[in-house]
């Protein structure tokens, strides 16, 4: 039994288990011009074994994929300002960066599904959604990308 005065030598293991529940594991990239939606969107997706960066434009996303290193997953909705999420993600692309992508958008248009399916190993979801969709949607993208 140890007493308050004592102290604990930590195993190399332990010390590995502890490092690990510290560092995430996957980085995901969210891009949202409204606020309250990307504070929204973080809150959902939160989780001790994810980094969890943000843009709150395209110029910004455009920023993160170039320089912000690499992501296993993209979050992004389509209309904002300096350049739209799609715009974004054709030039990545183009650029030979195939991160998978989860679309969002409250849009109607009816070309919008096959914009998304031509970027390749992206998914629409539609708003509003639930934060039970966004979580699936996630979790099916982030699979894919571990069994690619």
């Amino acid at each position: 039994m140890m007493n308050g005065s004592e102290r604990h030598e930590f195993t190399l293991g332990e010390l590995a288990r502890a490092a690990r529940k510290q560092v995430p594991i996957s980085r995901i990239v969210i891009a949202d011009d409204d606020p309250d939606s990307l504070e929204l969107l973080k809150m959902a997706l939160r989780n001790p074994q994810i980094e969890i960066c943000e843009a709150a434009n395209g110029a910004e996303l455009v920023e993160l994929l170039a320089e912000g290193g690499s992501f296993d997953l993209v979050v992004t909705d389509v209309l904002m300002p300096w350049m739209e999420g799609l715009q974004v993600l054709l030039s990545a692309r183009a650029a030979e960066i195939h991160t998978p992508v989860l679309v969002i958008s409250g849009l109607t248009r009816p070309d919008l599904q096959s914009k998304v399916d031509r970027l390749g190993n992206a998914k629409l979801l539609r708003k509003p959604f639930g934060i039970p969709e966004l979580r699936a949607a996630v979790a099916d993208l982030m699979a894919r990308q571990q069994f690619a």
